[in-house]
């Protein structure tokens, strides 16, 4: 009970969060001297280098979607993936994408009678798909059906016995 109430330290809850706001940002100093003396003017990685992440940047997830590709599509993907492939080329290199379409194909002719049958196919096949002809066949018989057979069954049979 002899205990001296003005002789304790107090601390306002304003300056125990200023200590550990100091902490946290001498950490991150820490931190980020240990990266910068790990980086290396000679980095090979381009995204290492001027203060990256060391990842690619990431792009469009549509981009990324658009990778899908059908199963037996008569080569359809494989055109539109070399169409899309020669534009690239196109606008690396500035020439002009017939040019380049010319080169791949002989003209662009052919590439496109190439892909307007790929597209017509993919389509037939996409029809017969839809149309049901997967689908597992219904073995319910109608009543009628079944009587006739029964019908030719018993007839069978007494022939037989006979």
């Amino acid at each position: 009970m002899n205990l001296d109430f003005m002789s304790l330290k107090t601390t306002s809850l304003a300056a125990v969060r200023d200590e550990r706001q100091k902490e946290k940002t001498l950490e991150r100093q820490k931190a980020q001297e240990l990266e910068q003396a790990m980086l290396s003017e000679r980095e090979l990685n381009p995204y290492w280098k001027d203060g990256g992440t060391g990842l690619p940047p990431e792009k469009d997830e549509a981009a990324l979607v658009k990778k899908v590709t059908v199963v037996e599509d008569a080569g359809l993907s494989w055109l539109r993936k070399s169409y899309q492939r020669m534009k690239e080329q196109a606008e690396r290199e500035k020439r002009n994408f017939e040019e380049i379409v010319a080169e791949r194909y002989g003209s662009m002719e052919i590439f496109q009678s190439r892909l307007e049958e790929a597209e017509k196919v993919a389509s037939r096949k996409e029809n017969y798909c839809r149309s049901g002809r997967w689908k597992k066949t219904d073995y319910s018989e109608s009543k009628k059906e079944k009587k006739e057979q029964h019908m030719k069954k018993e007839t069978r049979d007494e022939d037989d016995r006979n």
